[in-house]
């Protein structure tokens, strides 16, 4: 067997060339939405038979029903990196805070950590993680970009704006101009240099300091000794959160699609999955419901949460149904440009509004195409 580790944001190319060719791998990574077995929809083998197999050995699969594409099994849910926030403790200390817990606490953290030099991270421009964290606020606040059906652009609302006024808020009060430009390294960066206070993040900014014993810089006290992770924010209309949906699927012009599936099988067992997600730290957790027991979330105290995100962590689309045009909406950064576009002044609330639902209802009737 050969593994090919292609960058994530080559991935969509390398695919589409394959659907030309129908050549190439026989297995492919899916993500990091789930559009992509509605995109690729007539080129997926049906799973169905692999997805029943390995689910009862592993406890079921987490909300099922989240990764039906039009009622097949296009895909088999991999793994996601639940978000919840890293935070330097000894910084929250300084500034008088102890548990922050909504969007608005961390708004009151973040302007308090700026104005002592260490202001709140997270990225507004075109990154995965931009795309997480201003979905999970808008769907905090209430708001949403698309209806159940599948069709309806829902996003100019008074919830939209009121999610919006706080990132403006976020943006002016809390952060640092440079996060539009940020990529999915920048926040990690961030936290790691000594700078940041907190970032929505996964555990990969930990991992990273802990491996390789980074310290505070002026000191030589290790920067992981002082990070905490915790809860994913709530808004005023609750707790609710997204992340990279990664899923596998087997290309049906494969040569090997009966191996393939033994290979899933293989992947799925119980014993496999158990040393995979030892492997990851926790960081790769699967859509498993007898994983999220594993004893690696409690192996370090850094891992309690990611458990607890995860029960709050919806497909990207919610509340409508995982399709071509949602991947699409993910794929061309809609949601960090909108937000983007009111928070830094280049256009008013309604402005930056009305220009995302047209953008969304033109990908909706599918008259835009990813670049």
């Amino acid at each position: 067997m050969r593994l090919d580790i292609i960058a994530h944001l080559q991935l969509q190319t390398k695919k589409a060339a394959e659907v030309q060719s129908r050549s190439g791998h026989d297995l492919t990574a899916l993500g990091p939405g789930l559009g992509d077995a509605d995109l690729y929809f007539d080129y997926l083998a049906d799973l169905n038979d692999v997805a029943t197999d390995v689910a009862p050995k592993n406890g079921g699969w987490l909300n099922p029903d989240d990764y039906l594409i039009r009622g097949k099994w296009k895909l088999l849910p991999w793994w996601q990196p639940p978000f919840p926030m890293a935070v330097r403790t000894d910084l929250l200390e300084q500034i008088g805070e102890k548990s922050p817990d909504t969007w608005e606490d961390w708004l009151r953290v973040g302007r308090k950590g700026k104005a002592i030099g260490h202001p709140f991270g997270t990225a507004l421009g075109h990154s995965g993680d931009a795309n997480v964290t201003l979905l999970s606020i808008l769907w905090s606040y209430g708001g949403s970009y698309v209806s159940k059906d599948g069709k309806t652009i829902t996003i100019n609302s008074k919830e939209t704006r009121a999610a919006m006024e706080f990132v403006k808020r976020l943006y002016s009060e809390a952060m640092d101009p440079e996060v539009v430009a940020w990529d999915d390294a920048s926040n990690n960066r961030c936290l790691n240099a000594g700078k940041c206070i907190a970032i929505h993040n996964p555990i990969s900014a930990y991992e990273s300091a802990k491996k390789d014993k980074v310290v505070i810089p002026g000191s030589q006290k290790e920067i992981a000794d002082f990070i905490d992770h915790v809860h994913t924010p709530k808004g005023p209309a609750g707790r609710k959160a997204t992340t990279g949906f990664w899923c596998v699927g087997i290309w049906n012009f494969s040569k090997n699609v009966d191996l393939a599936k033994d290979f899933l099988r293989y992947h799925f067992q119980p014993d496999n999955q158990n040393r995979w997600v030892e492997a990851g730290h926790g960081f790769n957790m699967p859509f498993l419901t007898s994983l999220t027991k594993h004893s690696v979330y409690k192996s370090d105290r850094q891992y309690r949460f990611i458990p607890e995100v995860a029960k709050v962590t919806v497909p990207p689309s919610w509340p409508g149904p995982t399709t071509a045009a949602s991947q699409q909406v993910w794929d061309l950064y809609i949601i960090p440009d909108m937000f983007a576009q009111y928070a830094t002044g280049k256009m008013t609330v309604d402005q930056a509004i009305a220009w995302g639902e047209k953008e969304m209802q033109e990908i909706y009737a599918g008259r835009r195409r990813k670049p």
